[in-house]
């Protein structure tokens, strides 16, 4: 399970988008716009290939306020997300 500790602090999403997996789960963490406000915009899709690889209607998204505390937020709605639907995710791990 992800804590907010395993992600990175607001100056690292300004530069670059962050991905990750959870035993099949994967996730990408990227700054995003909404209007004029700058928000986190992630998203889980199931492995084992990349986003972009990966059918987009197969992707979910959130979006959360673009702020420090919003980052053990992600974490807590990532660890939601794959409890949930462990055997789910468990089918997509990677093909190696």
């Amino acid at each position: 399970m992800l804590t907010s500790s395993d992600l990175f602090h607001i100056p690292f999403y300004k530069k670059s988008p962050y991905t990750g997996s959870i035993e099949g789960m994967r996730f990408t963490i990227e700054k995003a716009q909404e209007g004029d406000t700058d928000v986190f915009r992630v998203w889980i899709f199931p492995g084992p290939f990349c986003f972009e690889k990966t059918a987009d209607n197969v992707k979910e998204s959130q979006i959360f306020p673009f702020t420090e505390y919003s980052i053990a937020k992600i974490a807590d709605w990532l660890n939601t997300q794959y409890t949930q639907r462990q055997r789910y995710w468990n089918q997509h791990k990677s093909l190696l």
